[in-house]
């Protein structure tokens, strides 16, 4: 974990105000109910990690170098952050620019205090692992390649995305304990041309030469994988099936070249060049994302990406190649720079098309 003052000394502020919840779990270790609700904050000055709650939290689990700070019924947090500044003669006060709420810093400029807004300033601390976060990450890997093995057998004509979806989160719930990362993507023939198709919604049923697309994480201690491997249910085509071959290739490619690559934007550019040289077209998204505490956290490996490879980063690699009104394909892998700077994957389910 990062010291508070440390920290401090980085963003140059006296003080800081964390609100963004994924970010007081990686200071803390604190965890409220909901990642979408604002149940606590978490100020950070000198040397002191403050906790800012109420009592439904009280007792509730943190970290040795932190405290919990339970607000009285009709106390604001403002007034405590107003005093902690008095009490430790803060002047300046950074908050997460991302993620406050227009509403939160007008309510706290009313107190006088000079806030400074500044972009993710976790990012670069949160994009490199410690031992016992990748431990957490292959952890997670190793259960979705186990849930994979587990419910590949099941899958028939007739069965529908949402069916399908229950099995998945079932099997890691039910069978190893963990949770999932984010909400399944099972897409059916023209469903899997949508990247980001919404299951929940959807109304696929799988038939006798349907191209199937699983794309899901697994969550354990509180750490993410991700996986996207595909499904043909009978008699699929030569089309796809020569083109399930060249992507594959592509991206079997691109992790080899992500070993010698500086800057994570040459991944996407590599791994793009690579789809052209068989006249296959680009996709929409990145070539891949960070992973970690959150599905999607720093770094990019996209077009635009400034970052450069690290070791001890954790992203993904997941070229697509997408024929809308017809089908769509991904191949996604989660991925780890180990400490020799060698890329070592950790999602281990064969990449091979499954055929049913």
């Amino acid at each position: 974990m990062i010291d508070a003052s440390l920290f401090l000394q980085t963003v140059k502020t006296d003080a800081f105000l964390i609100s963004q919840f994924y970010n007081i779990v990686y200071l803390t270790s604190f965890e409220t109910l909901s990642p979408h609700e604002r149940e606590a904050y978490l100020f950070l000055v000198q040397d002191k990690k403050i906790i800012i709650t109420d009592a439904r939290y009280k007792g509730e689990q943190h970290s040795a170098d932190s405290e919990l700070y339970i607000l009285q019924l009709g106390e604001k947090v403002g007034e405590v952050i107003q005093r902690l500044c008095e009490k430790y003669k803060v002047k300046t006060v950074g908050c997460e620019a991302n993620d406050l709420k227009w509403s939160e810093v007008q309510s706290l400029q009313k107190l006088g205090l000079d806030l400074i807004p500044i972009n993710n300033p976790l990012s670069h601390f949160r994009s490199i692992k410690t031992e016992e976060e990748l431990f957490a990450i292959k952890q997670a890997c190793h259960i979705g390649d186990q849930v994979l093995k587990d419910i590949t057998p099941y899958i028939h004509p007739g069965q529908t995305e949402k069916e399908i979806a229950w099995l998945l989160e079932k099997s890691i719930r039910e069978g190893y304990g963990a949770d999932i990362a984010f909400e399944p993507i099972v897409a059916v023939d023209a469903h899997g041309a949508i990247p980001h198709y919404n299951t929940k919604k959807g109304d696929g049923v799988i038939e006798e030469g349907s191209l199937l697309l699983i794309d899901f994480g697994v969550k354990a201690h509180n750490y993410c994988s991700d996986i996207t491997r595909m499904v043909a249910v009978g008699d699929v085509g030569n089309d796809v099936i020569k083109t399930y071959s060249q992507l594959l290739d592509a991206q079997k490619k691109t992790i080899e070249f992500a070993q010698k690559a500086i800057l994570l934007k040459q991944i996407d550019d590599y791994c793009r060049d690579e789809l052209k040289k068989n006249n296959l077209p680009g996709y929409s998204h990145s070539t891949g994302h960070g992973i970690g505490l959150e599905v999607h956290e720093s770094p990019r490996i996209s077009a635009v990406s400034t970052d450069e490879k690290q070791v001890g980063q954790v992203f993904t690699i997941e070229p697509g190649v997408y024929r809308e009104g017809k089908w769509g394909m991904r191949i996604e892998d989660t991925l780890t720079v180990s400490l020799q700077g060698e890329i070592e994957v950790l999602t281990r389910f064969p990449k091979d098309l499954i055929l049913l």
